[in-house]
This record gives structure tokens, sequence and C-alpha cells, in this order.
């Protein structure tokens, strides 16, 4: 990586971009970094006011919603250490929170920009603040409000070290509260256990969706993530709440899934849906995919990979609109952990196939 790009890129490391309230004028210095970086280079730029995280649009026509492809990243991040936010480099890995999930794009993103010769026009940057949290204020309002339609995207949040990542389960976190009647443990008939009515729930719902035990089954599943109830073991509990994680696949809308549990749950309990969010299907025969692949076999000598992810991005946004995502990254690993990492050597590389793949977009070679 040039050390322009390098610079950057370590710049927005340091930045804490977390959701915790004392980091919110992180996000603000960050968004001023990337309106400097584009305005240097002749870009307008426009802030779309989603508050509490407006997004930053940049690129010589931000008032355009169509335009031939919008290469988009989050900058916001999961928590982590002080220390996490000072990057290192060791060997060819640059170490920190962000390098692999997502900040890495945006210095890659400028320096394609800087290669084209011409077509600019044809491209949108997008850069939004919540992904981490749902993204609903980020890509969520730029296609649902703003009314943003790109013909393709690009958004390498996901197919870490060269590959192609071609499909997402869809996700649906929702809660349940039961309510009971309270009474001494050791007449419970007296009472109405709230925790049995939430167990009856649950259990109607692993018969809808039952356990997985393994990647290769390929199916929906279902996680219990969090319960709270009860005060003390000699007392009937009058309430419970409980957290519910689905993923589904391909097959079924977020809307059919949400009607789906909403019966399960029925009169039994309150129903409230959290993070609604469509699957994402990647067609490997779209002119953009096999554009994209070919520019990858031209660096890598070799077809990438492709697989699909039980995780979930913004992605999943642009399902409902049929407009198509190629996501894949550099190599990289380590996500939302305590060592998250990326290797600077691959990037080159991964810049020359992302430059290869714009310049034929903006030349309208499909």
């Amino acid at each position: 990586m040039d050390r322009q790009y390098l610079e950057l890129f370590k710049q927005l490391i340091r930045q804490k971009t977390t959701h915790e309230p004392q980091n919110m004028s992180e996000h603000d210095r960050c968004r001023d970094l990337l309106k400097a970086e584009a305005e240097k280079r002749g870009l307008k730029t426009r802030i779309i006011p989603s508050d509490p995280y407006p997004s930053l649009l940049a690129g010589i026509d931000v008032e355009a919603l169509n335009p031939d492809l919008m290469l988009s990243c989050h900058l916001d991040v999961v928590q982590a250490q002080d220390e996490q936010f000072e990057p290192q480099i060791k060997g060819s890995r640059m170490i920190g929170r962000g390098t692999s999930d997502m900040k890495f794009a945006v210095p890659i993103f400028f320096n394609v920009w800087d290669r084209l010769k011409s077509g600019q026009d044809k491209i949108l940057l997008s850069f939004t603040f919540d992904e981490e949290i749902g993204g609903n204020k980020g890509i969520g309002y730029l296609l649902n409000e703003v009314g943003l339609r790109p013909a393709v995207c690009f958004l390498p949040d996901g197919g870490d070290n060269f590959q192609i990542e071609a499909e997402e389960k869809g996700v649906f976190h929702f809660d349940v509260k039961t309510a009971g009647r309270s009474a001494h443990g050791s007449r419970p008939w007296l009472g109405e256990n709230a925790i049995d009515k939430m167990l009856a729930i649950y259990s109607d719902l692993r018969k809808e969706f039952p356990f997985v035990y393994s990647p290769e089954q390929w199916t929906h599943t279902l996680n219990f993530g969090k319960i709270v109830a009860g005060d003390a073991a000699n007392k009937v509990p009058e309430t419970c709440e409980a957290s519910f994680d689905l993923r589904f696949i391909e097959g079924q809308t977020a809307e059919e899934i949400k009607d789906v549990v909403r019966k399960i749950v029925g009169q039994r309990g309150a129903f409230e849906p959290q993070v609604v969010g469509d699957n994402f299907y990647l067609d490997m025969e779209l002119w953009c995919s096999r554009m994209f692949q070919k520019a990858a076999e031209r660096h890598l000598s070799h077809p990438m990979p492709i697989y699909r992810s039980e995780g979930a991005s913004d992605a999943r946004f642009f399902t409902p609109y049929k407009i198509p995502v190629i996501i894949s990254k550099p190599v990289c690993a380590g996500h939302h952990s305590d060592h998250e990492w990326i290797d600077l050597e691959s990037i080159p590389t991964y810049t020359n196939i992302l430059s290869d793949f714009v310049e034929q977009v903006v030349d309208g070679k499909q």
C-alpha cells in the first residue's frame, strides 16, 4: 500500500467510531476526514441527515440516484480496548480494530478513484456509520428513503481471503414477553409461571426451527440468546422476557418469516420484532458477477472461490430492489476479535482487481 493511502488507513483506525455515547464525536471526525479526502480529489460531497448516524456520499454528481456503480463501506466498529485503536504493523499484517471490518476499503476506494482516467461521473462512493447496529440509518435509509438505485454495488464486507460471498442468510432478531401471576414457590398452583409460558413458546419455535449441528446443514437456525425472569427460587415469576436470533435462507422473505413467528407466539406473549433483514443472494451468471470474476482471474491466475455465509451485512438491504452486490475482501481475519488484522501485501492485488472491475463497469462493457 502506497504511503499516502497507508497513512489514511492509520488515521481511520485511530478514530474510535464505536456506538458508545462518549465516542459519537469520533463519527463526526471520521466524516470530516472522508469529506476532506474526497474534496481534495475534486469530488462533491453530500451529508445525508439520517440522524443520529448521518451518511456521506461522494462523487461527481451526488444528487444522482442511479449511478452505474456504488462503492460502499461502513465506518462504525464494535467496541474494543483503547490499544486496539492504535494500528500495529507486524510483518505484513496491520492489526487493529476496523482493519478487516472494514476501514481498509476507504483508502482502496480512493486509490481506485485516483487511477481512473474517465467515467468518474458514473460512480458514487457511500460511507455509512451504523452497520454494526443494524444499518437502518445507513444503507437502509439511502435505499428506502433517499431512493438510491445503483445498477450494482461493491460492498467489501465479507468474502475474506479473495473469495466471493454470494449468499448470506437473512436475519430476524425478536423479543417475546410473557406475563403470569406471582405466588409462593411452595404453592405454584396459586400462581401462573411466566417462564413456563415462555418455554412452551420456545418448544413450538423449535418444532418449526430445529437444532442445526453443522454448517453443511444450510437451513434456518434459531438461537435462544437471552432470558430475564424471576426474583427467587421460592417465588413464581410473573414476567419473563426473552430474545431470539433467527437466520433464514433463500425461499422465504423476512416478512414471511416474521409472520411464521407471530403465529407461533400467538396470544401467549407479546411479540416485538427488533432487527429484520432479508437474505442476500448473488447470481454468479449476472454480467457484473462474471465481470468481477474475470477481473479476479486476470490478477490471481485462478477464479475466486465462491461461498455462502451464515452472517449478515448491509447487502441484505439491496435484496428487495434486486440490485446485485459484489462482496469480496483481501487476506484478513479476526473481525470483532482482539486480534483483528489485514495483510497489507494482499492489498495491491486486491486494488488491481477492483480497479480492473470498475474500469470495465464505467466503460459499459457488459
